[in-house]
């Protein structure tokens, strides 16, 4: 199952491109199993339906190559892949295996 995370734009402000991400108790961000529990989770914090979408759910794509950890799609079009565990963005070669390039 994909792991996920949950983001929203910085402040609260909708038309801000950029995304803050839930946080756990270590200001580690959180993961989730699934979008489902992401949001049973927000649900359980009395986020209703119609805020929840202004959220927005990242699906791991695989592990970080470097770490081991869930690695997503980057929010930074030059690179392909963020590990937020590593805190960094990687091209794809850094992450593909290269018998599947």
């Amino acid at each position: 199952m994909a792991m996920t995370v949950i983001g929203r734009p910085v402040n609260g402000i909708s038309i801000n491109p950029e995304l803050e991400f839930l946080l756990d108790e270590d200001g580690v961000v959180r993961y989730f199993e699934g979008v489902d529990k992401a949001q049973e989770f927000l649900k359980e914090q009395g986020y209703s339906t119609e805020e929840m979408s202004f959220f927005t759910f990242m699906e791991s794509c695989g592990a970080c190559r470097r770490c081991g950890a869930p690695l997503f799609k980057s929010l930074l079009p030059e690179y392909a892949y963020q590990c937020f565990s590593c805190d960094e963005d990687f091209y794809a070669f850094e992450q593909e295996d290269p018998e599947d390039q």
